[in-house]
C-alpha cells in the first residue's frame, strides 16, 4: 500500500512540479498538457519493464535495477567507497597506459552511470523498480520537450501536430521509457539540437555549453551515435547560419565521406575505415537473440560491403515482414515500417516535397521515428553494426527536417 501511495505521491507532485518549471520558461502547456505527456510516458515505461520482465526473462533495465540495489546499500554504508567506484582511478588500475585507462573507463561508463544513478534513486523509491523508472522518465522527459520548444517556436500554429508527434507515438514512447541509455541519447540529440539552433543564432556561451556537454554525453554513452549524428549537426548548423533551404549542405557532407570510406576500402587492410564495422559485426555474430535476420559476414575490400548493404537496407528499413512478425512487438514493428514507407511515396508523388508544412512534417516523423529504430533495431534485429549504415538516412531527414523548418520560417 506504501508503494503505490508513494508511486502515485511522486507522480503528482512530479508532474506538478514540472509544469511549474515549464510555465516559468513560458512553454504553451496548459496542466492537462503536461500532464498527458507525463502519463503517457510513464506507462509506455511500466508496460516496456513488465513485457521484458514476464515475457522475455528481463533486459538490461532490469540487470541495473538489480545491481542498484547492492550499491544504495554501499553509498548508505560507505559512501566514499560508492563515489571512488565511479571515478576514473579504477581503470588506470586495470591498465597498463593512459589511452588503454580512458578506452576502459568509456565502455563501462553506461553501465555504471546507469547502475549509480538508480542507487541514488533507489533512495527516494525504497528499492521499487517502477518507483525508479517514474523519477527516471521525469528527468529525460526534458529532451522532447526541449524539441518541442524549438518547433512550436518556429510554427506556434502547428503545435497541437507536433504534441501529439514528439509525445504520443506508441512505439517510440515505448522504447525511450524504459531505463536505458537510449532515453540518455535522445536527450543528447535534443540538447545539441536545441542548444545548436540558439548559438548558430546568438552566439550565447550558455548554449556553446549546453552543446558540448551534449557531445560528452554522447562520447560516453554511445560514441557511435556521435559519429553518425555529427556530420547532419555541422550541416544543420551550417544552414541556419547561412539561411540556406533544402538539403544541399546535407548531400554534400554525406556525399563526401561515403567518398572517403569507399576510397578505403580499396587501400590495403590495415586502413580500411571498415575495420571497426568488421570488428564490430564479428562481436554481434558471436551474440545469441531470439530474433536474427540474416546479414553475410563482412571481410576487407569493396565486394563484401556491396554484398551486404541491400541486406542490412532491407533490415533496417523493411523488416520484419508482416509474415515474419512472431510477437506483438514485431507485428507493431512491422505496421509502423508499412505505414512510414506508405507515408513517404504520399509524400512523394503527391508533390508534397514543395510544400512549406508537409516537408517539415515529414521529416520530423522520420526523426521520431529514427528515435525508435536506433536503439531497437540496430541492438535488437542485427547481428551486425553495419546496420547502422542503413540508419544514416534516418539522421539525414531529421537534422534536414530541422534545416527547413527555418529556412521557411524566415521566408
Amino acid at each position: 500500500m506504501l508503494t503505490y501511495f508513494l508511486f502515485l505521491f511522486y507522480l503528482i507532485s512530479g508532474t506538478l512540479l514540472l509544469h511549474w518549471i515549464l510555465q516559468r520558461n513560458r512553454f504553451p502547456f496548459r496542466l492537462y498538457h503536461t500532464s498527458a505527456a507525463v502519463l503517457f510516458k510513464v506507462l509506455m515505461g511500466i508496460l516496456y519493464g513488465y513485457i521484458f520482465l514476464h515475457y522475455y526473462g528481463g533486459d538490461d533495465t532490469w540487470e541495473y535495477f538489480s545491481k542498484s540495489k547492492v550499491q544504495t546499500d554501499i553509498l548508505l554504508t560507505h559512501p566514499g567507497e560508492f563515489i571512488k567506484e565511479f571515478l576514473p582511478g579504477n581503470s588506470l588500475q586495470a591498465t597498463h597506459s593512459f589511452l588503454q585507462a580512458l578506452y576502459y573507463y568509456v565502455h563501462h561508463f553506461e553501465f555504471w552511470f546507469m547502475v549509480k544513478f538508480l542507487a541514488v534513486l533507489n533512495l527516494f523509491s525504497g528499492k521499487n523498480y517502477y518507483i525508479d523508472l517514474l523519477l527516471f522518465d521525469l528527468l529525460t522527459i526534458a529532451g522532447p520537450l526541449l524539441l518541442f520548444k524549438m518547433l512550436t517556436d518556429r510554427f506556434p500554429e502547428k503545435s497541437g501536430m507536433y504534441y501529439l508527434l514528439i509525445f504520443f507515438i506508441p512505439s517510440i514512447t515505448f522504447w525511450c521509457s524504459g531505463i536505458r541509455a537510449e532515453s540518455l541519447i535522445l536527450l543528447c540529440i535534443s540538447v545539441a539540437i536545441y542548444n545548436g539552433n540558439e548559438y548558430a543564432q546568438r552566439r550565447k556561451v550558455k548554449n556553446a555549453a549546453g552543446t558540448g556537454l551534449a557531445f560528452l554525453g554522447f562520447l560516453f554513452f554511445r560514441i557511435q551515435y556521435l559519429i553518425m549524428f555529427l556530420p547532419a549537426f555541422i550541416a544543420f548548423l551550417y544552414s541556419v547560419r547561412k539561411k540556406q533551404g533544402g538539403p544541399v549542405a546535407f548531400s554534400r557532407i554525406y556525399l563526401a565521406l561515403l567518398l572517403i570510406f569507399t576510397i578505403s576500402l580499396f587501400l590495403p587492410p590495415a586502413f580500411q575505415l571498415s575495420r571497426p564495422l568488421i570488428h564490430a559485426q564479428q562481436g554481434f555474430l558471436v551474440l545469441k537473440g531470439n530474433t536474427r535476420y540474416g546479414l553475410d559476414s563482412l571481410h576487407a575490400g569493396p565486394v563484401s560491403f556491396v554484398k551486404v548493404l541491400p541486406q542490412a537496407t532491407a533490415n533496417s528499413i523493411f523488416r520484419p515482414y508482416p509474415w515474419e512478425g512472431k510477437a506483438l512487438l514485431q507485428s507493431l514493428s512491422s505496421i509502423e515500417s508499412i505505414f512510414l514507407i506508405a507515408a513517404f511515396l504520399f509524400f512523394i508523388l503527391s508533390g508534397q516535397t514543395k510544400n512549406k508544412q508537409a516537408a517539415p512534417c515529414y521529416g520530423f516523423f522520420s526523426f521520431m521515428r529514427s528515435r525508435s529504430s536506433l536503439p531497437s533495431v540496430i541492438q535488437y534485429l542485427f547481428p551486425a553494426r553495419l546496420s547502422v549504415t542503413a540508419a544514416f538516412p534516418f539522421f539525414f531527414c531529421s537534422c534536414s527536417c530541422f534545416q527547413q523548418i527555418i529556412y521557411y520560417s524566415k521566408n
